[in-house]
C-alpha cells in the first residue's frame, strides 16, 4: 500500500512538471523572450514582421546620434554583401564601434529593423589575459 502511494506521487509530480514545462515553453509571459535568430538577407527576402534577432557587423561610418537625444542611434548592420538600416533608442554598450560584431533585436517594418536590444561581442583579446596570471600587472594595485 505504502508503495503504491509513493508510486502515484512520484507520477504526479513528473506529470504536473511536463504539463508546468510544456505551458511555460507555448505560452511565455515575456513575449521578448521568444525571438527567433534569422539572417538579414533571410529578414529582407522574406519580410518577417514578428520580433527576430539578427547578428552582423556594424558598418564603418554610419553610425548617427541624435543631436536631440543621445540615446538614440541609427547604423547600418552588415552580414556577409547584406545590409539593413537599424533604429536603437537605448543605452548603447561600451563596445559598440564602427565594425564591432553586433546581435539586435527587435522587429523590421518597412526595411527599417527597430531595435530594442543591443549587444556587443565581447573581442577574444580580452579573454586569454584573464586566464594567464602571469599576465596580471599586480604592481600597478601596489601602494
Amino acid at each position: 500500500m505504502k508503495n503504491k502511494k509513493f508510486t502515484l506521487l512520484i507520477i504526479g509530480v513528473v506529470a504536473v512538471t511536463g504539463f508546468w514545462i510544456s505551458w511555460v515553453s507555448y505560452n511565455p509571459s515575456d513575449e521578448k523572450a521568444m525571438a527567433t535568430f534569422v539572417s538579414v538577407n533571410e529578414l529582407m527576402n522574406n519580410n518577417i514582421n514578428k520580433r527576430i534577432k539578427l547578428g552582423g557587423l556594424v558598418k564603418d561610418g554610419s553610425i548617427v546620434i541624435s543631436e536631440t537625444n543621445q540615446l538614440e542611434c541609427n547604423f547600418i548592420l552588415k552580414e556577409g554583401s547584406s545590409e539593413l538600416y537599424v533604429k536603437y533608442g537605448r543605452t548603447r554598450p561600451d563596445l559598440f564601434k564602427d565594425g564591432a560584431e553586433v546581435i539586435v533585436a527587435g522587429q523590421y517594418n518597412n526595411g527599417v529593423f527597430y531595435a530594442d536590444e543591443l549587444q556587443t561581442k565581447c573581442a577574444s583579446r580580452y579573454e586569454g589575459d584573464l586566464r594567464n596570471e602571469s599576465s596580471y600587472n599586480l604592481t600597478e594595485v601596489q601602494q
